[in-house]
């Protein structure tokens, strides 16, 4: 699949969340509306680093204490959150290495300086951005820093190729995979989908290979057990010390 047409079929999906059906509501269309704006103004990129080589989290909302109600982190305060989020982060990448965040780094106070100044020194050879709502202004600027690359959304080859967007497609391409974060702890879905929100990664990010070893399951129409893609990742063999590598 073109990038260009990965990125229109994207835009219309986003469209239509804010058209939804008579009698239904809309949440954050706020964000939405801001990522119709943005993503027309950043590349849709095609991405094909080795999948040894590459880390992937989304949605670390660094910054926001009430994600931690929300979605039932296990962490005492914002914090508490933001330093073992940080740590994780940088106990995982190395020199070597490339990082994919899925959208959504930082609310609020973790709209930084230092944020940023974290970012840049992460040990790592490539740091990438697929763009969020949070990542955005109202008026979809982009409010986040530090990344060597920030895209509307990412296009990989290999077995199964991938389509990387931070909102979750609706209609994944056929013979596609979709790598996606916004729904944070939301059970998997029985889909071609991957959710890397932290929330499904025990809040580290994860190996490509691993990710791809999951897609190549799901592109069968196969699903395997567990609550989370980690636990997804687990049934299928893949052992929790092979993810961070």
């Amino acid at each position: 699949m073109k990038t260009s047409d990965a990125r229109k079929h994207y835009l219309a999906e986003i469209d239509a969340q804010r058209r939804p059906e008579p009698g239904k509501k809309v949440r954050g269309t706020q964000g939405l509306n801001a990522m119709l704006r943005a993503v027309p103004q950043h590349p849709a990129g095609e991405f094909n680093e080795p999948d040894e080589d590459v880390l992937v989290c989304s949605d670390l909302h660094l910054g926001h204490e009430n994600i931690i109600k929300y979605c039932d982190r296990p962490f005492l305060d914002v914090d508490d959150m933001n330093r073992t989020l940080w740590d994780y982060m940088h106990a995982a990448l190395a020199p070597d290495k490339v990082l994919v965040v899925v959208g959504d780094l930082a609310m609020r106070e973790a709209l930084s300086a230092a944020t940023w100044k974290q970012v840049r020194e992460l040990d790592c050879r490539g740091r990438h951005l697929v763009l969020g709502n949070h990542d955005l202004t109202g008026a979809g600027q982009l409010r986040v820093q530090g990344f060597d690359h920030v895209w509307s959304l990412l296009v990989s080859g290999g077995e199964p190729p991938l389509i990387w967007t931070h909102y979750p497609l609706n209609e994944v391409p056929n013979g596609y995979i979709n790598i996606h974060g916004h729904v944070h702890d939301n059970p998997p879905r029985q889909t071609p989908h991957i959710n890397v929100s932290v929330e499904q990664l025990d809040y580290e990010p994860v190996s490509l290979l691993g990710l791809r070893a999951l897609a190549k399951v799901l592109v069968q129409g196969e699903y395997p057990a567990g609550k989370t893609t980690l636990a997804r990742l687990q049934d299928i063999g893949v052992v929790k010390t092979a993810l961070r590598r």
